[in-house]
């Protein structure tokens, strides 16, 4: 497409848009099959086929895309460009190129190999040739280059300003990491092979870990990470984000954005940018697990950890470890046993194939001839929420009247049913000894024994060689030159014999080791058929288990307790307190696995932070007969300073929302 608008090659860009579309389509097809067969990292590479697709220049060949589809690249639109002349459609074989190109017609008494269909209100060809004449026209593909053109520049400057604003606002916040927690990302950075250490720090404008900055990358980390996450969920959610960069990844998210920008007006755009985000993040996974810097159970919960305490913004050229509406596939990809270093590359070569033979194919031009939810309708906005022990702050702005405490954990509920850790475990542990066992059994197969030995030497034992002599013993004679060329022929039909000696023994070894193998095989072959079908069943059971665990009720309910948070600050703000008044408020969010609704309680105080700790303050909560013991006591901690949290949120409303 890049090329072609280059060159003003209108017909090569929009074979190139359609090529782009489809693959897109093949890739988001096939994908799960994919990183389920032959891994995450070989799903995550596919992506990079229609993205070489976008850029790359036509390829001569007989046969095109467009001629595949019953369209002749060879032929064009010509106008007769004479005014007051019968306007004339021309099909003419020799023009060379698939662009449209106005050439005058020939007059119709001349015209002998080429269709003329001339300009005649009675044949009702005058729309065709208006439109023709509209599509030909250069100014309608300029006004169609200038749309597009003007659509990929908003884009990327819109990307390239939130990228800025963000990293801006990162360095003016960041602080220091602790250096407990500097050594730790040291030591991890070792594990994952990680050879140029990236800047850690913590801020306040995190709810969650993740990765920024292209050129100096940094990871930034929740100012509560060591106190909300365990050192072993530390220490995995500290190998997802430098395996993020040492895997390049936030370059590879910035390409999506350029293509995301170039194909703006492209419903599977979008869609596309979605899956590659979740394919990248499953690699990523993939690859913190095969360094071994976190087991599956402990990665899992630091999954489920950073998705409880975070509601996810989508950052331009940031990589996170939250990434919620992936969450279940990325559990289930986990839970999936990893596929052998053989079947990868295979799974590698397989798409390397396919994917060169798809892009030579939607890239061909004839011989002659020289590319996260939908966001198509509607205006959107932003607000952030940011709960900063009882502070609020709308849009960055402090209120500076209202006092807001959590009273409870509104994620409190959201963790792993009863039941579900033992049971991943125990399927997990079923999954890895049905492995064990299989490879137990092809490791019995016969091996391949060609046994040659002592064949050579019994073949130097009866030949003598005869072909080196030095000056005593070197014929002089005809007669001993003759002798000694008769002794040649005789080693000659020696070796002869000898190597069909040789040829037979090794077919019979083959033929003994073939019948061998088969024999196993055919011996074997059930019981390696029933521990698949094992293997398979416990990971149907693992994936139906998570499936509904954490499908789209899950979801739904995370979102609603965020909605139900919303409301309430809003209530807050907007009710009408006198200074120093308190207010509980509380408002039913999602559900419970168990399906019982989850309450979101907080304390609206009128004021500032001082007024958290007044006698009123503190009587009007503690005397409130809708708050537990538990409640009190947190609200109670948290004026007092001695319990500190922030809760960071954004959301977006759209004013014309559609959503197919």
């Amino acid at each position: 497409m890049i090329t072609a608008l280059n060159t003003f090659d209108t017909a090569y860009a929009v074979q190139t848009v359609i090529a782009v579309s489809v693959l897109f389509a093949l890739v988001l097809a096939s994908r799960q099959f994919i990183a389920r067969q032959f891994g995450a990292g070989v799903a995550y590479a596919l992506w990079a086929i229609p993205v070489i697709r976008l850029i790359l220049p036509p390829i001569s060949s007989p046969v095109s895309l467009p001629g595949l589809q019953g369209i002749s690249p060879a032929s064009s639109l010509a106008m007769t460009g004479t005014p007051g002349d019968a306007p004339a459609i021309v099909h003419s074989p020799e023009v060379n190129g698939s662009t449209f190109q106005a050439i005058p017609a020939p007059p119709a008494p001349e015209i002998t190999s080429t269709h003329v269909v001339t300009h005649s209100t009675e044949s009702g060809s005058t729309g065709l040739a208006d439109l023709m004449s509209f599509l030909t026209d250069g100014v309608f593909w300029t006004f169609v280059l200038t749309l597009w053109a003007g659509g990929a520049i908003y884009m990327m400057t819109r990307s390239w300003l939130a990228h800025h604003t963000f990293m801006q606002t990162l360095r003016r916040e960041e602080q220091p990491a602790s250096p407990a927690l500097q050594a730790l990302a040291e030591d991890v950075a070792r594990q994952v092979g990680l050879k140029r250490m990236p800047q850690i720090a913590t801020s306040f404008i995190s709810s969650g870990p993740l990765v920024s900055g292209l050129l100096r990358p940094t990871v930034l980390l929740p100012a509560w990470f060591e106190q909300d996450y365990s050192h072993t969920q530390q220490r995995a959610a500290l190998a997802h984000e430098l395996t993020h960069v040492k895997r390049a990844d936030l370059w590879a998210l910035q390409v999506s954005e350029i293509v995301v920008a170039c194909l703006w007006f492209n419903p599977l755009a979008y869609y596309a940018r979605r899956a590659f985000r979740t394919d990248q993040e499953a690699a990523c996974d993939s690859d913190v697990l095969n360094s071994g810097a976190a087991t599956p159970h402990a990665y899992g919960q630091t999954l489920l950890k950073a998705v409880q305490i975070t509601l996810p913004e989508r950052l331009t050229a940031a990589a996170s470890l939250p990434l919620t509406h992936a969450l279940k596939e990325r559990m289930i990809r986990m839970t999936n046993p990893t596929p052998s270093r053989s079947r990868r590359l295979m799974g590698a070569g397989l798409a390397g194939i396919l994917g060169s033979a798809a892009l030579v194919v939607t890239a061909c031009t004839t011989a002659t001839a020289e590319e996260q939810t939908t966001e198509l309708a509607g205006d959107s906005t932003s607000e952030s929420l940011m709960l900063e022990s009882g502070t609020v702050y709308i849009n960055g702005k402090k209120v500076e009247d209202r006092q807001i405490v959590l009273l409870r954990d509104p994620m409190e509920g959201h963790g792993l049913p009863p039941g579900l850790d033992d049971e991943i475990k125990t399927l997990t542990v079923k999954i890895e000894a049905e492995t064990a066992e299989l490879e137990k059994v092809l490791a019995e197969m016969p091996a391949l024994e060609l046994d040659f030995a002592g064949l050579d030497e019994d073949l130097k034992s009866k030949i003598e060689f005869a072909f080196e002599f030095d000056e005593e013993n070197m014929p002089k004679t005809d007669e001993e030159w003759e002798a000694w060329s008769k002794k040649i022929e005789e080693q000659a039909k020696q070796w002869e014999v000898h190597a069909e000696v040789m040829s037979a023994r090794a077919e019979a070894i083959s033929d003994r080791v073939e019948a061998r193998t088969e024999a196993w095989v055919d011996r074997m072959e059930p019981r390696i058929e029933e521990i698949q079908d094992r293997i398979e069943a416990h990971a149907d059971e693992l994936e139906e288990r998570i499936e509904r665990e954490y499908g789209d009720d899950f979801h739904a309910s995370i979102e609603g307790t965020h909605l139900a948070l919303t409301d309430l600050v809003e209530e807050c703000k907007d009710a009408k307190l006198s200074d120093g008044e308190t207010r509980i408020m509380e408002k039913v969010g999602g559900k419970a696995h168990d399906g019982k609704p989850l309450k979101v309680k907080i304390a609206c105080v009128k004021g500032g932070p001082e007024t958290l700790t007044t006698s009123s303050t503190m009587n009007a909560v503690m005397s409130n007969p809708k708050l537990d013991e538990k409640e009190k006591e947190t609200f109670r901690k948290k004026a007092e300073g001695k319990s500190k949290s922030t809760w960071k949120m954004k959301t977006e409303s759209r004013t014309s929302h559609t959503e197919d």
